[in-house]
């Protein structure tokens, strides 16, 4: 019997010109097509179904990029700055404020090796700036490994342009997913900001963004000849929301049983024997925070103090009153025994790498973007021996069919970004 996996990655095959066409009008039809500079997305499979269930905008986790991956980015992003902004040649990078985890500045060393790399990429300067009072020095050292550190430097303004003491910037590049708002210090700049600030989590949304995706996934879908459900979550989302008000609480309830039920219809029609779920998220969260699953609208009337602290909970700790409530997708695909998830790499909008997110302490269910993931260097092309020398491999059989249905998943994802991206501009900004 031919998989899911397998049927789409040969009908991708098959398609590769009308995709490739289709792809090509949707973005001449923009009066600015310029991809995202970055971004990265989760993918869930469940052997009846695959789709993308998070895109991420401002991406860490560059370091979980195997060499080769790194090297494929490192020319993408050669690729990318002489399509779209051929006069850059000085790039600082904004990052995140958390000075104690090492993991996120490995990313940043990372990235940064990718700008520089002259052989493979751009070879651009870059130094690593902000004005954060976090950095108590300039230079603020961090030693994200035994014998390597990196800088980061105090940032000011000075006529328009944001500098350090010895490096005035061509672009500035935001690793920062301003869930705080945007810096007064990065507005009304002279230089280029990537990706920009509209699409920070102060104004962005998760729900907004999945409706561009829906919409883009239902025209591939109709050049594959499927049903564009075997590659889209189906979601709602829910504003206002106050989860101590019993209201509120009835409205999500109301929400979660309808779209369960057309969960329901769509595992009638293609056989699927199991219950279906749904995630609850922030639809302005990040980092996995603001997330359960939930199995019934009921559970919205029975939560308990710790879930009602799991779903209020955000970066910065702002008010959560929006949550997209999603389609559940569990994952088919397991390493020694434990549910693993691709994570998808893009710059300029084409696919550059790709590794398996794992948490040793969830089920198939769950969010596995979550305190105690791991990346254990999994490669779609390489799996590491381990300390016993045993080689362990995907339990998921199609390695390659699943890495070709997720590049499309990608670029339906970066495609989707650019239009939420044009819509985002266009409205106000929220409160943070």
């Amino acid at each position: 019997m031919t998989s899911v996996i397998q049927d789409l990655s040969e009908r991708i095959a098959d398609r590769a010109r009308p995709l490739q066409d289709w792809l090509g009008r949707r973005l001449s039809a923009l009066p600015d097509a310029e991809p995202p500079v970055y971004a990265s997305i989760d993918v869930r499979n469940a052997g009846f179904k695959v789709s993308v269930v998070d895109t991420n905008l401002f991406p860490a986790g560059f370091n979980n990029l195997c060499e080769t991956f790194s090297e494929r980015g490192a020319a993408a992003f050669k690729s990318f700055f002489q399509a779209w902004h051929p006069s850059v040649r000085k790039v600082l990078i904004f990052p995140e404020e958390h000075t104690r985890n090492l993991f996120y500045w490995k990313s940043v060393a990372a990235l940064r090796a990718m700008l520089t790399d002259a052989k493979q990429g751009p070879g651009l300067e870059v130094e690593i700036g902000s004005a954060s009072t976090r950095f108590t020095s300039d230079p603020f050292p961090i030693v994200w490994e035994e014998g390597r550190t990196i800088e980061v430097r105090k940032v000011r303004m000075q006529d328009g342009f944001l500098k350090t003491d010895r490096f005035i910037p061509d672009l500035i590049l935001i690793n920062n997913d301003l869930s705080g708002g945007t810096p007064e210090y990065l507005k009304d700049l002279k230089q280029l900001l990537l990706p920009s600030p509209y699409l920070g989590w102060h104004r962005r949304r998760k729900s907004e963004h999945f409706h561009h995706f829906a919409v883009l996934a239902a025209e591939a879908a109709e050049i594959l000849g499927i049903d564009p459900w075997l590659i889209t979550p189906l979601s709602e989302a829910e504003t206002g929301v106050d989860l101590s008000d019993g209201i509120c609480l009835k409205r999500l309830k109301d929400t979660a049983d309808r779209l369960l039920d057309r969960v329901r219809e769509k595992y009638r029609r293609h056989g699927v024997a199991r219950a279906p779920y749904l995630f609850v998220k922030n639809n302005a969260g990040t980092y996995g925070m603001g997330v359960t699953h939930i199995d019934s609208g009921d559970a919205f009337l029975n939560l308990n103090r710790r879930i009602r602290n799991k779903l209020e909970s955000s970066k910065g700790g702002s008010k959560v009153s929006e949550y997209l409530l999603q389609e559940g997708i569990p994952t088919a695909d397991f390493y020694r025994g434990k549910p693993i998830e691709p994570v998808v790499y893009l710059v300029g909008g084409e696919n550059v790498g790709t590794f398996f997110r794992i948490h040793e302490e969830k089920n198939e269910l769950e969010n596995l973007n979550a305190p105690g993931m791991a990346f254990a260097c999994l490669c779609f092309h390489k799996v590491k021996p381990s300390a016993n020398g045993k080689t362990y491999q995907l339990t998921y059989e199609n390695r390659d069919q699943l890495f070709t249905v997720a590049c499309l998943l990608g670029r339906l994802a970066s495609l989707a970004s650019v239009l939420e991206r044009h819509d985002t501009a266009l409205i106000p900004a929220r409160s943070a």
